[in-house]
């Protein structure tokens, strides 16, 4: 068995495998427009609170994840704008729950930093 003592890149690579949980950040209520700040951790989480306009922010360079936990408030029927650098699969915005507290899970991912996130709907319609 061989390694190697002493390299900072040893010394990071250790560090990263400590740090392998997920970030969870809580957006709170979204109101009508609220950004996901892709700094403050990718596992978010918010309540819908109205019609709500989202935009995405600080992706890392080159390929990331994340997962986004939307709960509606007591009221049904609100709608969400989803920014224009989100691809669905054939080119469909997903049908998701309006329901009063209704929960859905959606991902997105990007292999170019952000200029194109691949968005789906993973879960749907938890009560």
């Amino acid at each position: 068995m061989a390694f190697l003592v002493g390299t900072d890149a040893v010394i990071d690579n250790a560090r990263a495998l400590v740090n392998v949980g997920e970030t969870v950040n809580n957006l709170g209520n979204t109101g009508t427009s609220k950004t996901i700040n892709l700094n403050n951790g990718t596992f978010v989480t918010a309540t819908l609170t109205g019609n709500c306009t989202f935009t995405f922010s600080n992706p890392v360079v080159g390929a990331a994840s994340f997962s986004l936990i939307l709960k509606n408030d007591g009221v049904s029927g609100r709608s969400i704008t989803w920014p224009p650098s989100v691809r669905w699969p054939s080119g469909v915005v997903p049908t998701r729950s309006t329901g009063a507290n209704r929960v859905d899970v959606y991902t997105f991912v990007t292999v170019d930093g952000g200029s194109i996130w691949y968005g789906s709907l993973a879960q749907y319609n938890y009560a």
